[in-house]
């Protein structure tokens, strides 16, 4: 038989939208959830006015008085995590640790390195576009030489695996052959040559085949299957 929790807060009318992972919550206790699951994803700026107003909504006065303080005094984002995630009270001591441990974690990384565990959540939640963004920004800033050719190369593999899961099999290619360039993998060449046979709707492995017009879709999602597992994280 599995654990019922009586919820401590009521029921929100309306969702509050967490953009960062196109997610509606309902409820205080969801809203912690989400956070402890998915610490990556939202930074500071997502304790804002707006959130706290909706909280407010669901009798959430003590609480929403305690994140707008910490708002305004400046404390840090694992501060205000912690105060959202131990509001409803079903997380254990063990759990809280360990979402300390993590939260503490993060402050050590390089700034490049927190960006990519924010899109690689995104990208385990199938939020491809948001996570693509995120690996473009990581592309864009300075390259840092203490993270290592490895780690470059874990970001053009994984927005190529964002471009195939969009059928976008052209651009997967640029990505597989330019994450081969910073670490060299035989891997990384075989993504490259599937995606640039379905760029050309060749079927892979079947000789240059064409792809059955008849039935495309079907075929996209198969191949779409075979690039979830390519992530690198």
């Amino acid at each position: 038989m599995g654990l019922a929790m009586v919820c401590k807060y009521q029921r929100a009318e309306r969702p509050f939208f967490i953009e960062q992972a196109g997610l509606n919550v309902y409820s205080v206790e969801e809203l912690a959830y989400f956070l402890y699951h998915n610490i990556c994803v939202v930074d500071r700026q997502f304790f804002d006015e707006g959130l706290c107003r909706w909280m407010e909504e669901m009798g959430c006065q003590e609480l929403v008085g305690k994140i707008r303080k910490g708002i305004s005094s400046g404390t840090d984002f694992k501060n205000l995590v912690l105060m959202a995630v131990e509001a409803p009270g079903f997380f254990s001591a063990e759990e809280r640790a360990d979402l300390e441990e993590r939260l503490l974690g993060l402050v050590n990384l390089q700034e490049q390195e927190r960006l990519k565990l924010r899109a690689d959540e995104l990208l385990n939640n199938r939020n491809e576009w948001a996570a693509m963004e995120e690996y473009q920004h990581i592309l864009r800033m300075h390259q840092n030489s203490r993270l290592g050719m490895e780690f470059y190369s874990a970001v053009w593999n994984n927005l190529g695996v964002c471009h195939a899961r969009q059928f976008l099999f052209g651009k997967a290619a640029e990505c597989f052959e330019t994450a081969y360039e910073y670490h060299p993998d035989e891997e990384l060449l075989k993504q490259a040559e599937m995606a640039g046979q379905l760029a050309q709707g060749i079927l892979p492995g079947a000789g240059g085949r064409k792809s059955d017009a008849a039935d495309p879709q079907k075929r996209l999602l198969q191949w779409e299957r075979e690039y979830r597992m390519r992530a690198k994280f």
